[in-house]
């Protein structure tokens, strides 16, 4: 399967020109910041778990979430963006850039290859973690040095990242996303996994915690290089590698790794244990044609608001990054597959024309034409599946 990260300027409204070229040439050969082609980690989203759907401002904050350029011009240029390390929430282990990285799911955020004007000359790479649930597990960073969730968004956008110095009111709602992240529901437990609980409390669960309880904010030194906090056992199937450096390719490894170990009798129940405690019902989800306008007719919603308060600046700042959006869905079409590239550009063209309008304060018509925009993009549906064959869509994990 060809390769369709070139996204075209035509695609982009004025103001957010940025990423128009492949983003992996400006990343080291070998690179991945994608998970799969054909599919992502699964969403589990708290609201939608208990039948409702999230509000504006977690929306927008997931908007934000998945846009390079909320974290500045160098992100922006390489394709990178809080998403493309914790897509949908979950740690992206695949994730790797030469030089930056040791292993796929690790980053040293102070190399040279990943962010030029913090790197301290120390290979340090520490493993992405999963934000499944991240309301709940403050303090933040592998070492806890950061109390609150707002303060640590903010710290990797301006500190890991380079990026400026983010707006408030987007803060507000990159946390408003982060907060509805949820845990993974999981499978039942066997009784054979379920015989491993009562070794796994002797030994393990002081420090991370059961299936019913988080980990108390602590941090230790079973031996690792330092003082980190100890992760929670949800989730455990999506997260490998494992440590705070990744240096476990396995749980196997990551007990083996501590100073004190449990007891060779107890090694197996534990095991048992974690691998029941730590599966989740579902890991990925399939992307789809369906799926993704879906999202974008999300996207549109969040956009509209700023046309009703009439505040141009925040809807040009929105709109640049739904503009993004659009290439996303532009770029999983083979060139062959003209009528849905059409389609996309079409898009982008409206898109445009509503910034345009908003600029000259032509607000009722501005609104008029993004629900215009939204109708094209529902009429367009079954051009999109039509050409699924041609696309990334289509791809297999393998690709």
């Amino acid at each position: 399967m060809p390769s369709l990260v070139m996204l075209a300027a035509s695609l982009l409204p004025a103001g957010a020109g940025l990423a128009q070229e492949d983003p992996l040439k400006w990343l080291p050969p070998g690179s991945t910041v994608q998970t799969t082609l054909s599919e992502r980690p699964a969403r589990w989203i708290r609201a939608e778990m208990q039948g409702g759907t999230m509000g504006y401002m977690a929306r927008l904050g997931e908007l934000a979430f998945r846009s390079p350029l909320t974290l500045g011009r160098e992100a922006a240029r390489r394709g990178l963006s809080c998403d493309a390390c914790h897509p949908n929430g979950a740690a992206n282990v695949r994730f790797f850039v030469p030089g930056a990285s040791d292993r796929p799911g690790n980053v040293d955020v102070t190399h040279l290859e990943f962010h030029f004007r913090e790197d301290d000359g120390i290979d340090n790479p520490v493993n992405i973690p999963s934000l499944r649930g991240v309301r709940l597990t403050a303090p933040y960073g592998h070492d806890g040095r950061v109390a609150s969730l707002r303060d640590f968004s903010r710290h990797v956008i301006m500190n890991e990242f380079g990026g400026p110095e983010i707006e408030p009111w987007l803060l507000d709602a990159l946390v408003a996303y982060q907060q509805q992240l949820a845990l993974p529901p999981r499978p039942g437990t066997t009784d054979e996994a379920a015989a491993g609980r009562d070794a796994y409390g002797d030994h393990c669960a002081a420090c991370h915690g059961d299936v019913d309880a988080l980990p108390p904010p602590a941090r230790h030194d079973i031996g690792t290089g330092g003082f980190f906090e100890p992760p929670a056992v949800f989730g455990l199937a999506e997260t490998a590698p494992y440590l705070h450096d990744g240096s476990a390719p396995t749980l196997r490894a990551a007990v083996a790794a501590h100073r004190d170990p449990p007891p060779a009798e107890a090694l197996e129940p534990i095991l048992a244990w974690l691998q029941a405690a730590g599966a989740v019902t579902r890991r990925f989800d399939p992307e789809t044609p369906a799926g993704d306008l879906a999202r974008l007719l999300g996207f549109l919603a969040v956009l509209n608001q700023p046309l009703l308060d009439e505040d141009f600046v925040r809807a040009d700042r929105i709109a640049d990054m739904v503009a993004m959006e659009v290439g996303r869905v532009h770029r999983r079409y083979r060139p062959e597959a003209t009528e849905a590239r059409d389609a996309t550009r079409s898009w982008a063209k409206d898109l445009k024309q509503v910034t345009a309008l908003a600029a000259a304060r032509r607000f009722p018509e501005a609104r008029a034409a993004l629900a215009a925009l939204g109708e094209a993009m529902q009429a367009a549906l079954p051009r999109l599946e039509a050409a699924r064959e041609l696309s990334l869509y289509a791809a297999t994990a393998a690709d």
